[in-house]
């Protein structure tokens, strides 16, 4: 269902940016944001504290009402990871294996692509939704090893990788934000947005917020 909604999405949102480029090609106007991005409260227990990221936006607006957006971000998670090890029988008997739970931070780099209709452009305070897809790549698995015994009576080690196990995310998402004009060329942004599917990992939360500035030239 998620990739049939992403192919009927993606096309139509490069067909209206295209019908907008068109027909105002002598518009010319970029913009660029950086922002505090992926603002969100941890899905899981370890992770409830807020934490965020940063990303950089590059617009293109050929209206003052819509605009293309591509914006890549950066963001540091940490989850836990399980190990098995292999503890000997002081008596000499067979052992056991047990496993521990260690917590490794690792990084993702979503990319984001969004159609946007801005409202009140020309006003101080300018409100929009937007509509786009979202890809994050999956942090690798961090090359953790237990050991498992084949012979318990004449222990031998069996090395198990052990890892987080994510895999890569594409999403359709929405949402909505304001801007603030600072200046002619600068204005404060605050937005959120919504991934439309129901799963969630904690290195890519169904919602989450961005704040930050951005610059017209």
């Amino acid at each position: 269902m998620m990739r049939k909604t992403l192919v009927v999405l993606l096309p139509l949102l490069l067909l209206s940016f295209s019908s907008l480029f068109a027909d105002s090609i002598d518009a010319g106007r970029w913009r660029v944001s950086v922002m505090a991005s992926e603002i969100s409260s941890g899905n899981q227990p370890w992770s409830e504290d807020a934490h965020a990221g940063m990303s950089v936006g590059v617009a293109y607006a050929p209206t003052a009402a819509w605009d293309m957006e591509l914006t890549a971000g950066s963001q540091t998670h940490r989850s836990p990871v399980t190990r098995f090890f292999y503890e000997p029988s002081p008596s000499g008997g067979p052992g056991f294996v047990y496993p521990v739970t260690e917590f490794h931070q690792y990084r993702v780099r979503p990319l984001d692509l969004a159609l946007t209709r801005h409202f009140r452009a020309a006003e101080v305070i300018a409100p929009y939704v937007r509509a786009g897809v979202r890809y994050v790549q999956a942090p690798g698995d961090v090359p953790s090893y237990g050991f498992v015994a084949i012979d318990p009576s004449n222990p031998l080690y069996e090395p198990v990788a052990t890892g987080f196990g994510f895999r890569d995310r594409l999403s359709a998402q929405a949402g909505a934000g304001v801007r603030v004009r600072l200046t002619p060329r600068t204005a404060l942004r605050v937005e959120a947005e919504r991934l439309l599917r129901s799963d969630e990992v904690d290195f890519d939360p169904l919602t989450h917020y961005a704040l930050g500035l951005s610059w017209r030239f």
